[in-house]
């Protein structure tokens, strides 16, 4: 039972209907407020409800909060109050500017202009200085004078600039900070620069914005996910996710699919794109742990805050997207399926097999590969031993479409100002073969967020924030998955291909009842699969999530004193996610499949609660002309809530069942848990003619994760900002008169990221037992773990020249991960056989970061901005405390990612050929090919073959399987697989593009990113299919290969050039990682737009629009890379892939696996924006 304010327990999402009562409580107030000398207290009346929901029970504080400060707020009087108002225009183009911050300086009173440029602001009467600033434009400010009950009309003109040291920044500050006073790196991402791009969730917001940031895309099914790294990993086995916050709450990062449910590693929908992108106003990084010392533990990776937007003084305004598209799958970078028939009819293939008794039968088993029955099933005359190809992959493309409606609602008085917006968008992307099964590429969200801004007096402002997500998701089973409807049409072998009874070819390489093109699909194999399952049977499985995400918080912050600022935050996240894997009861359609035929359904219901409270204090002062202090002090406090229940039901009796509980073999599965942290916090900002700024401050740090012995953690910071181009009489001299302005800055901080909830305790597992259940050892337990703890340091300079139209931003940093926790193998002899957490590893990272902008061109006709941005970065495993190295994907042997002391974290390691002598070493000694030597000895004579063994061996035919070349040990330590290729993370990635306005109002706005430098890929997709005997061989060089060895026609020399060919084909066991690995550096043209935007007047004058834009824009319109394989961005493990938990090996390191995925699809939107 939680007691609640009286009246509150009916309290509705709705801002009118929320403020109704407040504003009731309010006027009761003012009518007290002639005797506010005399002494009293406020005290609510309560009654006790029942609070079992956590959004009711967030709606009962959120309005306990707002209630106990209008209280407060009853005891300070309020002055006379004007108004201002005014435009903000382009200096030189004349064009109005939205979204620019106007402000009464030294107070939180301010406003954004609109898509108009106009603001209009109730401020105290008097004589106030009014200022302006925006993202790209320099700031400027003038001094107004505001009667009581009057306005005053104050325009303003701002020009473009490539560097902006007076943009205000929140994240990692504690407070509202000019960002010429943060000595830390904040990057700062105006998401209203972005309303042209071809960008429809914040992971694309994010992606090419800031060097350091890398969002990782993982394949091109609808609304897959991507995985977010800055400045690469600062741990080893806990997330590398940078923690986000939504307006100051801390909200689920995770993705996936819950704990019982997958789909191979690919289509992983993430919770980061449930905010609603037409919401967001702007996004704040923190880069590392000197930025995010204030957020304490969890914060080693990085912080994201995401700021929605807020109405303004004013008419209702509304504003309208409506945006459509299509996408397609890149096909040229799909190889077609090759093979080749072994003869040419059963009479062939009686006459050159062995004369036995059973030669009939096993010619007949061969059937599908006679030359005759492939000339029937395709349409066209093949011979044996010819090299042919089909499409299987690509014929399971579509167009695919996309939509997206938009509409908000703003405005407010005085008191009072609102944001609505509701927002539908749909993809269904270009995976198809409806005809084939039900499995579906769908992407679904409704999204609607609200905000409301109650100021009851001047120093008195409630911000409440809410938004809500309902989303489905539906994806085929995909990537490295043996029943991946994508995996087997890559496995199909042509020669293979055949229909089986009740269904007859059609001519064209397929089967239906009747051979009719137009017919039903038959029974059949027409994708030649060689194992699992037919393409068709896989389409049969449908793979579906359902999520409703809620987040809520209220701000209150109060003024008592001009000097002195009291804010309090409280809010929550709640996520509802159901995720169901269904097989139908004899999905079995083509009688191949063999896995649960009767059907099966898995389902797993994951809830997760996060509960984040603020409390803080700012405090400023001057102290005299040429010092000012700004005091940040407060505390925070988080708790997080996840329960994940789940369950399995196999083997349906009968058709027309869809619940776990029709199963004859059922399976439950359950786990919650429920972590605590709390921290205490402090920062003090000393300015020095504000042009130098230091930063002292530090957070203390318990969480419930923390060991028994492990006491709490202090995390200190520590930075210098110096502005030399404030100085006076900067510029006089030649020495400076270039540089219009220079910033030095420095910082030192630590962060750190704590242990699961379990990792501490010594845990038990049930076991069932014939004689009755019981406990088996689980977790050992580690009463003395404690957080790892990052300290980091950087440095950097921001110069601006020719009056800021260039500038560069470069910055140095340098990290060190002490007390990493890493998976420990205790003896098993105490009966625990699983790994244990323990604080014993270290990495060591540094890295350069550089932005350079231009504004070349600035014209009322016509303007040019460029952009180019590169991040360098160097990681390496210095110490893992004396345990063995561990691989990502565990016993799987085909992934070589490796954490290894002494290497970048993920670094590769695989299997080698023996190389020339040439190639080794001086003193090495291990096996070496001489001149005319090759790494084979298919003679078995001990030595390595000559072109003379060669020729002699392939004098007949041989089967590939027994063309097995010879691996090298290089350290002699007996370990094959052990040889260093490359790493999984590039040395350099970064963007460059440009803005370009045309003719006053078309707009043309392109990206470019990049990746390259020692960036190595595992091509495993190739690997197999080059390799495999089974469900591989069907690439056209390895088909080539094949067929040439085993032709009776080939000569001895053709077939010596094809073993030599093989050489650099064979992979996988025992040559696992030989042959997989490849340079994956890229270019590819991100982002490509062109907008019109109607001329103000003649939208008003035709439509009565206030604005009315008309933009089409392409994503992923491009891509130049040498590599080989499918897409060099693919990777086996999308967002939370290994875990919807983010942390581990795998997510972390399981980076540049290419394992039968699907290419990010060029997107092409078209769309409309208007308002009135």
């Amino acid at each position: 039972m939680v007691r609640v304010p009286l009246g509150t327990t009916g309290f509705s999402p709705s801002p009118v209907a929320w403020i109704t009562p407040v504003m009731r409580v309010w006027s009761a107030m003012r009518g007290q407020r002639k005797n506010l000398l005399r002494p009293r207290t406020c005290v609510p009346q309560h009654r006790e409800v029942e609070m079992r929901s956590p959004l009711r029970w967030s709606r009962a504080a959120l309005a306990w909060s707002a209630g106990i400060l209008l209280c407060c707020a009853s005891l300070v009087g309020a002055q006379g109050t004007g108004t201002v108002r005014g435009t903000v225009t382009d200096a030189v183009t004349r064009r109005p500017v939205d979204g620019v911050q106007v402000y009464v300086a030294g107070t939180d009173l301010g406003t954004l202009t609109n898509s108009l440029g106009q603001y209009q602001l109730n401020v105290p009467a008097g004589t106030l200085e009014l200022r302006v600033r925006r993202v790209g434009y320099g700031s400027t400010s003038k001094r107004v004078t505001v009667a009581a009950a009057e306005v005053a009309t104050t325009d303003f003109q701002v020009s473009t600039a490539a560097i902006g040291l007076d943009a205000v920044v929140v994240t990692g500050t504690g407070a509202e900070t000019e960002r010429r006073k943060v000595a830390n790196t904040v990057a700062t991402i105006d998401v209203g620069n972005l309303v042209n791009a071809p960008v429809q969730n914040v992971s694309e917001q994010l992606a090419a914005r800031e060097p350091g940031v890398s969002v990782l895309p993982s394949g091109g099914l609808a609304g897959e996910g991507a995985r977010i790294r800055i400045r690469g990993a600062a741990s080893l086995s806990q997330p590398a996710e940078p923690i986000v916050y939504v307006d100051g709450v801390r909200v689920d990062r995770t993705g996936g699919w819950g704990d019982y449910v997958g789909t191979g590693g690919g289509g992983n929908p993430s919770r980061l794109d449930d905010i609603n992108p037409e919401a967001i106003e702007r996004i704040e990084v923190l880069k590392g742990a000197a930025a995010a010392t204030l957020y304490g533990t969890e914060a080693s990776a990085g912080v994201i805050q995401v700021f929605t937007k807020s109405g303004a003084r004013g008419a209702p305004r509304f504003d309208f997207t409506s945006e459509v598209g299509f996408s397609n799958f890149p096909n040229d970078r799909y190889k077609q399926n090759y093979g080749f028939a072994r003869y040419a009819n059963l009479a062939d293939c009686v006459a050159r097999l062995p004369d036995t008794t059973s030669t009939q039968s096993l010619c007949r088993a061969q059937g599908v590969k006679f030359a005759d029955y492939l000339s029937q099933f395709y349409g066209t005359t093949i011979q044996p031993y010819q090299v042919f190809s089909r499409p299987f992959i690509t014929s399971l493309f579509e167009t695919g479409i996309n939509s997206n409606y938009s509409a908000s609602v703003s405005g407010g008085t005085a008191a009072v100002t609102y944001f609505v917006n509701g927002r539908l968008q749909k993809e269904n992307g270009p995976w198809g073969a409806s005809q084939l099964g039900p499995a579906q590429d769908i992407d679904q969200k409704a999204q609607g967020s609200a905000s409301l801004v109650v100021v009851p007096t001047d120093n008195v402002k409630i911000h409440v924030n809410m938004e809500y997500v309902d989303a489905h998701h539906e994806t085929p089973s995909n990537n490295n998955n043996i029943f991946g409807t994508i995996s087997v049409a890559i496995f199909g072998h042509p020669e293979q291909a055949t229909c089986y009874a009740g269904s007859l070819p059609t001519g064209t390489g397929n089967c239906t009842l009747d051979g009719n093109p137009s017919s039903p699909i038959g029974p059949g194999n027409p994708d030649g699969t060689a194992a699992f399952g037919t393409v068709r049977e896989d389409m049969q499985e449908r793979l579906r999530q359902d999520a409703k995400h809620f987040t809520g918080s209220i701000q209150t912050t109060y003024q008592p004193l001009p000097s002195l600022s009291l804010s309090a935050t409280l809010g929550v996240d709640a996520v509802n996610q159901v995720s169901s894997d269904f097989a139908p009861f004899g999905y079995n359609v083509d009688n191949f499949i063999g896995f649960d035929p009767q059907g099966y359904k898995f389902l797993d219901d994951r809830t997760r609660r996060e509960i984040t409270a603020e409390f803080k204090g700012t405090w400023s002062r001057l102290f005299g002309p040429t010092l000012n202090s700004r005091l940040v002090a407060g505390g925070q406090g988080f708790i997080a809530k996840l329960e994940d229940a789940a369950g399995s039901g196999e083997l349906f009796p009968g058709p027309g069942l869809e619940v776990i509980g029709a199963g004859s073999i059922q399976t439950a599965y359950e786990r919650f848990l429920e972590t605590v942290n709390a921290g205490v916090f402090a920062e003090e900002q000393l300015g020095y003619k504000d042009y130098a700024f230091l930063t002292v401050g530090g957070r203390y740090d318990r969480n419930s994760a923390f060991g028994k012995t492990s006491a709490g953690v202090f995390y200190p910071k520590a930075g210098l900002s110096v502005v030399p181009s404030a100085l006076s009489g900067w510029g006089n001299s030649a020495l400076t008169s270039s540089i219009s302005t220079l910033r030095l800055r420095t910082a030192i901080g630590q962060s750190g990221l704590q242990p699961g909830a379990f990792d501490k305790l010594t845990t038990y597992s049930p076991l069932a037992a014939d004689v009755g259940p019981g406990l088996a050892p689980n977790n050992l337990g580690n009463p003395d773990l404690k957080p790892e703890i990052s300290t980091e340091w950087e440095a950097g300079t921001e110069i601006g020249v020719l009056h800021d139209r260039a500038a560069v931003d470069f910055t140095y940093w340098n990290r060190v991960t002490r007390d990493a926790l890493y998976p420990r193998q205790f003896p098993v002899s105490g009966g625990f056989r699983n790994v244990q957490l323990s604080n014993i590893g270290r990495i060591d990272s540094h890295g350069l970061e550089i932005n350079l902008t231009g504004l070349p061109v600035n014209r009322s006709s016509f303007s040019l901005k460029l952009f180019a941005n590169a991040a360098y970065l160097h990681e390496i495993v210095t110490s893992l405390g004396g345990a063995p190295p561990l691989k990502v994907g565990g016993s799987y042997p085909r992934y070589r990612n490796f954490v290894k002391e002494g290497y970048a974290p993920g670094a590769l390691f695989g299997a080698k050929l023996v190389q020339p002598c040439s190639q080794r070493p001086a003193g090495a000694t291990y096996a070496c090919l001489q001149p005319g030597q090759y790494p084979y000895d298919l003679n078995k004579d001990g030595n390595f073959d000559t072109d003379a063994d060669l020729l002699a061996y392939f004098a007949v035919p041989h089967s590939l399987n027994s063309v097995l070349p010879i691996l090298v040990d290089e350290n002699g330590n007996g370990d094959f697989l052990d040889h260093y290729f490359g790493k999984s993370t590039p040395d350099w990635a970064g963007a460059f593009g440009l803005k370009a306005t045309l003719f006053r109002n078309f707009e043309v706005n392109s990206v470019f990113e990049y990746k390259t430098g020692n960036y190595t890929i595992t091509n495993l997709t190739d690997a197999f299919r080059n390799s495999n005997a089974s469900i591989g061989r069907n690439t056209l060089r390895a088909a080539t290969v094949e067929s040439t060895i085993l032709n009776p026609a080939s000569t001895a020399q053709q077939r010596v050039d094809a073993a030599k060919e093989w050489l650099t084909l064979r992979a996988l066991s025992p040559y696992d990682g030989l042959n997989q690995n490849e340079n994956g550096k890229f270019l590819r043209w991100r982002e490509l737009s062109l907008t019109w935007n109607v001329p103000g007047t003649w939208a008003d004058r035709r439509f009565g629009l206030r604005h009315l834009s008309v933009n089409v824009a392409v994503r992923n319109l491009m891509l130049w890379t040498g590599y080989t394989g499918i897409d060099p961005e693919l990777n086996e493990y999308g967002r939370g892939g290994a875990g919807s938990d983010l942390g581990g090996i795998d997510n972390n390191f399981g980076d540049g696996i290419d394992a039968f995925g699907l290419a990010l699809p060029r997107r092409v939107t078209f769309s409309v924006r208007f308002g009135f």
